[in-house]
């Protein structure tokens, strides 16, 4: 083999490993008692986060399916596609008054009625980069899955559902 074909080949598999090689997150289902605590953690420091609500059939709420919290300050960031259902926290008043409608006595939140006869199933999906580095939490309703793809080493991308059939997602 020649040496300009093997520097090429050599340079072309370099190229190719980089390419391939780029962050990787880690997504976390949280047990019941983690997600308890979680969720009161969440509510109570609001302001660590930028908080991005997904309502059923947009603002004002007739009931919030999924709470987004990305971390503010640091260099990650979580990008979700922008509908008439996405609605941003702006201000402590909103979300008090977010939380006094989605909570129940306990503290945890509260996302029915659901809809189309689903249960009240409420998880909370902790996404992490590979160094263990917290971009957020992810708040939902099991009607609503979640699909996250990491689109750059600080950027990832959060896909919503909703299931409109009445059947599992």
């Amino acid at each position: 083999m020649n040496r300009k074909r093997f520097t090429g080949i050599v340079i072309l598999i370099i190229a190719l490993v980089m390419g391939c090689s780029g962050t990787k997150g880690k997504l976390k289902t949280q047990s019941e008692s983690e997600s308890k605590v979680t969720q009161q953690k969440l509510i109570d420091n609001w302001s660590d986060y930028d908080i991005w609500l997904y309502y059923s059939q947009g603002y004002p709420p007739p009931e919030v399916l999924i709470i987004i919290f990305d971390a503010k300050n640091d260099n990650r960031e979580i990008v979700v596609e922008q509908n008439a259902r996405l609605v941003k926290v702006k201000d402590q008043q909103m979300w008090t008054e977010v939380v006094k409608e989605n909570t129940t006595g306990d503290g945890d939140f509260r996302m029915e009625p659901a809809p189309y006869g689903w249960g009240s199933v409420i998880s909370v999906l902790e996404i992490s980069d590979s160094d263990n580095q917290l971009f957020g939490y992810v708040v939902y309703h099991e009607c609503c899955p979640v699909n996250i793809r990491f689109v750059e080493e600080n950027t990832l991308r959060l896909d919503i559902r909703v299931d409109n059939a009445g059947g599992a997602p």
